[in-house]
């Protein structure tokens, strides 16, 4: 056995910890996923009850509700965003533990092998601490890609937004000035 039986339960205790922390981030998102579809449902209510029982000009109830909806889905995506973030890095977490477990086994393996299978043992090693390395670079690049797409769709959406309630003030205008004639 290469391994003793402390390492053994450490690295255990590591993967349970990586499990529970990812656990954790699904389960908030999850929290957050509902809470806010609460929020959007109390908003909408809150607007139909306070909503006068004349309709106001079917124009301007679209463009609120585009911007609306362009606003409101930066949230979902913040979300999971944030979730799938602390996955990669739990997940990149779990990797180098589970690469530490090997390459201790590999190290006690080394010690008490032939010569001729010692170029193979370092090969391995090598080839696992690589392996490490270009996955630890892949998680860095792909939380920074998602981090860079949230911050692209909040400028988006706040651009959306903007142009919604321009053209959401320039009907309302428009209306007024077309009360204004009939009168």
């Amino acid at each position: 056995m290469y391994l003793s039986p402390a390492e053994i339960a450490s690295g255990r205790q590591h993967s349970l910890n990586n499990f529970q922390t990812a656990t954790a981030a699904c389960v908030s998102a999850s929290e957050r996923l509902t809470e806010l579809f609460t929020r959007l449902g109390r908003q909408q209510l809150q607007l139909l009850s306070s909503q006068p029982q004349s309709l106001m000009p079917s124009g301007q109830w679209l463009s609120g509700l585009q911007s609306q909806s362009a606003v409101l889905l930066g949230e979902p995506l913040e979300i999971i965003g944030d979730a799938q973030q602390t996955v990669i890095i739990t997940a990149a977490t779990q990797t180098r533990v589970l690469d530490q477990l090997l390459v201790t086994a590999l190290e006690r393996a080394r010690a008490s092998s032939p010569v001729e299978v010692l170029p193979a043992l370092s090969t391995l090693k090598e080839s696992i601490q690589q392996t490490e390395r270009g996955l630890t670079g892949w998680a860095d690049a792909v939380r920074e890609s998602v981090a860079l797409l949230e911050a692209r769709f909040a400028q988006l959406a706040n651009l959306a937004a903007a142009q919604a309630q321009a053209s959401t003030a320039n009907l309302q205008q428009a209306s007024d000035g077309s009360v204004a004639a009939l009168q």
